[in-house]
């Protein structure tokens, strides 16, 4: 029996209960550092007195230190691994929500802001995405998938659990709860089940030992070196994949924000606030959706096609909400544009592994997130520009939708670039 259990021991992929420790830190991680932003907006401003403009420059403030700190993080997960950054992270980001709840000047509440997006770009999506593309490269899409459906379930969960805390204890303590929770939860389950490479444990990535090609050159799971390929960031900025990919994600992200923080606004012009929060909940879940039947299908297909339809899809649901308002549509709107928003925002993360390999991924990813981040921030600021300037959603909606379409253009010139960048 003990040679057996060795044995098992020995052989059994460690990459999937990566996998789900990873989509337990994204539950936690987006649950609070993301979703809660909405939830704690008009408390905060009850609270203070202040102006929803404030609270949501605070908000725009909190985007774009996450893709400045991107850059640092990216680096930094390279070079000491996951586990110390997410750590790191899980602390900074608990001790910006704990202080929130004690406030009292605008000023205090921007550097709040500052210190819960340094804390949250620590434990969020570049990090996990490193640890996950590090063990996977056949299965790549796949385990992402699974992986980031913690976010929304974070969403599905961790926002009703945060609203009731606040309507039962007040946003103060509600607060202090938040922040306590994520790092109860984040630092044991990373400190127990993270681990940066497959090496590490003496296995490799999709759990398959290295063979010897016809050609007699030892040949990896990931079937040649591009995958341990070490980037420089002079390299990466000069491929036009790389820009492809910025730009591509950069429209497409700053549609998704936009329409997403304004979607409850939005929808209770025609059926209420109760019920537009419901089809909100409908998006939350077709979002899981769209990531799990993506994962499914993206390890066997081009990438750049499957962004390309996806991207048009959500391009064609924008611009139907910009101009038919039935009950039907926007249910119907409210689930495909879920779907697309959980597919796309995965298929980011598997393109600059597939083109940029292992072991810069996270140097790249900050990178990219550097552009994409900081110009998705004004989303949501556009939309309500234009709603200020013509009291409608239906001019913001159009621009979106443009800018979607156009992003499903740009995706199909991010090819994986040439083994000496020009």
């Amino acid at each position: 029996m003990e040679r057996y259990l060795a044995r098992h021991k020995k052989t059994t992929f460690y990459g999937w209960r990566i996998v789900y420790a990873c989509m337990a830190l994204m539950f936690v991680s987006s649950g609070i550092g993301y979703h809660c932003n909405g939830v704690i907006l008009d408390p905060l401003r009850n609270l203070h007195g202040w102006n929803k403009s404030i609270i949501s420059s605070a908000i725009t403030f909190y985007f774009i230190i996450v893709g400045i700190v991107g850059v640092v993080v990216g680096r930094k997960v390279d070079t000491l691994g996951a586990r110390p950054i997410l750590v790191l992270g899980a602390i900074i980001n608990s001790l910006g929500l704990i202080c929130l709840g004690f406030i009292s000047e605008v000023w205090q509440l921007f550097v709040c802001y500052a210190v819960m997006a340094t804390g949250f770009t620590g434990t969020s999506i570049i990090a996990i995405s490193a640890v996950i593309t590090n063990w996977f490269v056949k299965k790549r899409g796949m385990a992402l998938s699974i992986a980031m459906t913690g976010i929304s379930l974070g969403g599905i969960i961790i926002v009703p659990a945060a609203s009731y805390a606040i309507s039962f204890w007040g946003i103060r303590t509600a607060l202090v709860i938040l922040g306590i929770s994520l790092s109860v939860v984040m630092i044991p389950v990373t400190l127990l089940f993270i681990k940066q490479r497959p090496s590490d444990i003496g296995q490799y990535p999709d759990g398959e030992a290295p063979t010897d090609s016809p050609a007699g050159k030892a040949e990896t799971a990931w079937g040649d070196d591009h995958q341990l390929r070490r980037w420089s960031t002079g390299e990466v900025v000069r491929t036009s994949t790389f820009w492809a990919i910025v730009i591509t994600f950069l429209l497409a992200m700053t549609s998704m924000i936009a329409v997403g923080i304004h979607q409850i606004s939005f929808m209770s012009q025609f059926v209420g606030v109760t019920e537009a929060a419901f089809m909100v909940s409908i998006t939350t879940a077709a979002s899981m959706s769209g990531r799990l039947v993506i994962g499914n299908i993206i390890d066997r297909y081009d990438k750049r096609t499957v962004v390309f339809y996806t991207l048009l899809c959500q391009a064609a649901t924008v611009l139907i909400l910009a101009f038919f308002h039935s009950r039907p549509v926007l249910y119907l709107c409210a689930a495909c544009f879920g779907v697309t928003m959980g597919a796309a925002f995965i298929i980011q993360s598997l393109l600059i592994g597939e083109c940029f390999g292992m072991i810069s991924f996270g140097s790249v990813f900050g990178l990219a997130s550097l552009f994409i981040q900081c110009g998705a921030a004004f989303g949501p600021m556009i939309a309500g520009v234009i709603y200020d300037a013509t009291l409608s959603y239906r001019n913001a909606f159009v621009v979106f939708a443009v800018a979607n379409a156009l992003a499903a253009i740009s995706v199909t010139f991010a090819r994986q670039p040439s083994r000496t960048p020009t």
